[in-house]
């Protein structure tokens, strides 16, 4: 069965998905509107898509936007969602694929390699098995090559990964920034 997926947006050139946002079941549009109202307010092009029935929306950004900034807008002017999330790549759901985008997100980002990370994964849909063995498999991976090492308690860094269907969304950030991506009601 696929996934209901209704765009609202303005025109914007090499728009990619740069921010997910999780929300409450069947308020995606609501999501997406207010998305659209703050940006817009803010001279900022998006292109806002929800999934219906999903609980999240993922919001398309040119490459030049902040993605930062975008997300401290959303927060501040308290989006009706519960996590504004950047999104660093998206790829396929399968497991060779994610460790890959994985591996390229760390390689990217990681000043000082080997970066502490935990995992932090949400699936919807079957594309993936489980997101435990996902993120035991990735760690492993990782750990092997030597760009990170999975720690649950003393981490720098999270290692996010939403599953949607066939589509994952990975981001990775500091650990002191994640209270940032938290919209407080």
């Amino acid at each position: 069965m696929m996934h209901e997926r209704v765009d609202v947006m303005i025109d914007v050139e090499n728009a990619e998905p740069r921010v997910f946002i999780t929300c409450d079941i069947y308020r995606e549009k609501y999501v997406c509107e207010d998305v659209m109202n703050i940006l817009f307010s803010y001279g900022v092009e998006a292109n806002c898509r929800w999934f219906h029935g999903k609980g999240f929306v993922v919001v398309d950004l040119g490459r030049e936007v902040d993605v930062f900034r975008v997300i401290k807008l959303l927060v501040s002017r308290h989006v009706r969602g519960y996590w504004v999330i950047p999104i660093d790549i998206v790829c396929r759901s399968r497991y060779e694929d994610v460790t890959k985008c994985i591996t390229n997100v760390i390689m990217l980002k990681g000043v000082n390699l080997p970066l502490s990370v935990v995992g932090v994964c949400r699936k919807r849909g079957n594309f993936i098995d489980s997101c435990s063995r996902l993120l035991r498999y990735v760690g492993e991976k990782i750990e092997d090559l030597g760009i990170a090492v999975v720690d649950f308690k003393g981490y720098t860094h999270v290692l996010r990964v939403e599953i949607v269907y066939e589509t994952t969304y990975i981001s990775l950030y500091e650990r002191k920034d994640e209270q940032m991506f938290r919209v407080h009601r």
